[in-house]
């Protein structure tokens, strides 16, 4: 009985949030198209560019939030498709930061990657997980976000950092939870529904890496997500590479080095 109350208790709860979420950007976006509709001739150019502007970040918003309510039962019953391509993830990073900190905001995020970075992987999930880990920093963190990518040990790790308060000790693994924020109830500052970072996490398992939180020093959080990675043997000029395209499987090629998931 008890078990039935909470499981209740859990779905309103996530159908409240989710509402709330929805209404929001939904309310901005027919308010700037109606003003649009009848003045768009006497209003400024500049005006008009914001305001289309406006619907359209908000129509992302909405795309990106249906995507992560609809992601997490396709994943808890393993019927999420991983389709990989070769895409430049110094590209993914730099297009990701742009719209979760737009020119302008009150944020900003530096990304620092090497050049030519190259990841064979499912872009879209790719994007998904980076970009609910740059939104809870721009949520939560301070005002200097740092995006970063290197190879280590055996995986490649992309980190993004703030110097924000951090995670408080008791709280470091719930985050990971479904529907758990830092803050919470009606006096909560940020936006959401609190998927993004299970989300991720879950994402980063499913194509066999790891998304997990670091103190940073001296004071903010480092969000860190990792692929596991083997290095390619040398091969000999007449060789032909060996094209491995399953369906968690991403690679990532550093100049001449090739470095490709388990």
């Amino acid at each position: 009985m008890r078990l039935s109350e909470e499981a209740h208790r859990i779905k309103d709860e996530f159908v409240a949030m989710v509402s709330h979420e929805l209404r929001t950007p939904l309310t901005s976006i027919a308010g700037f198209a109606d003003t649009l509709v009848e003045s768009w001739k006497e209003l400024p150019d500049e005006e008009v560019d914001e305001f289309l502007g406006i619907i359209n970040r908000q129509s992302m918003y909405l795309g990106d939030l249906v995507e992560d309510v609809l992601v997490i039962p396709r994943l808890e019953a393993d019927r999420l498709r991983f389709h990989p391509e070769l895409f430049d993830l110094g590209d993914l990073l730099a297009d990701v930061s742009k719209m979760v900190f737009p020119t302008g905001g009150k944020k900003s995020a530096v990304v620092s990657l090497p050049d030519g970075v190259r990841v064979r992987a499912d872009r879209r999930r790719v994007q998904q997980v980076i970009r609910n880990l740059m939104e809870n920093a721009q949520k939560y963190g301070g005002d200097q976000v740092m995006v970063e990518g290197f190879v280590l040990g055996d995986q490649y790790l992309i980190v993004i950092s703030d110097n924000g308060p951090g995670v408080p000790d008791e709280e470091t693994q719930r985050v990971f939870d479904n529907f758990e924020q830092v803050s919470k109830g009606d006096t909560r500052e940020a936006t959401g529904i609190g998927l993004g970072l299970p989300i991720a996490r879950r994402l980063a398992r499913a194509m066999g890496g790891e998304v997990w939180y670091e103190r940073r020093f001296p004071t903010g959080a480092r969000f860190c997500f990792s692929l596991p990675l083997r290095r390619r043997a040398v091969m000999g000029e007449e060789d032909v590479p060996e094209v491995v395209d399953l369906d968690a499987t991403a690679s990532v090629e550093l100049g001449d080095d090739s470095v490709l998931a388990n």
